[in-house]
């Protein structure tokens, strides 16, 4: 597992803001059993790219996906969990033969964090990134001051 602090370079992370805080980015929230309390956007799943996806956007996760060595993408995704949500169910986000990863990109600052089944906490600090096995177990914690914005990125490395 890896933290890395200060992740993305100022603009690449400004521009990112941007993006996700303007009004008219669109959140689903996904009633499906056994789906978090949460708002999202799947901007690539599938060989896919939401909607949502546009030239400044596409630039971000260019950079971000440069900067993780990665050669293959298998999802994007944008959370957005309410202050006070329940904490989420203990998952793996890929059961692959093949090792893969997950990383995590603390979006905004609260006291929320993503925990692991060792007892690990990783606090939601803006501009964060968390790197792991995307076998490995871990869940959301909310946070109970402001919503939880975090960008989940599950590929495969160089």
């Amino acid at each position: 597992m890896q933290i890395l602090p200060n992740f993305l370079k100022h603009y690449t992370i400004t521009e990112l803001e941007r993006q996700i805080y303007d009004v008219h980015f669109p959140w689903h929230y996904p009633q499906a059993e056994g789906e978090p309390d949460q708002y999202v956007n799947l901007l690539y799943y599938d060989h896919n790219f939401s909607s949502a996806m546009n030239p400044m956007l596409m630039r971000c996760l260019r950079a971000i996906t440069d900067q993780l060595d990665a050669i293959a993408i298998l999802r994007v995704k944008v959370n957005a969990t309410p202050k006070g949500a329940p904490e989420q169910q203990w998952h793996t986000d890929w059961q692959l033969s093949t090792p893969n990863k997950t990383c995590v990109i603390y979006l905004n600052d609260n006291n929320g964090y993503t925990e692991f089944r060792d007892g690990k906490k990783i606090l939601s600090v803006k501009n964060t990134a968390v790197v792991f096995d995307s076998n490995l177990e871990h869940r959301g914690v909310p946070s109970t001051d402001t919503r939880r914005l975090v960008l989940n990125i599950n590929y495969f490395e160089k």
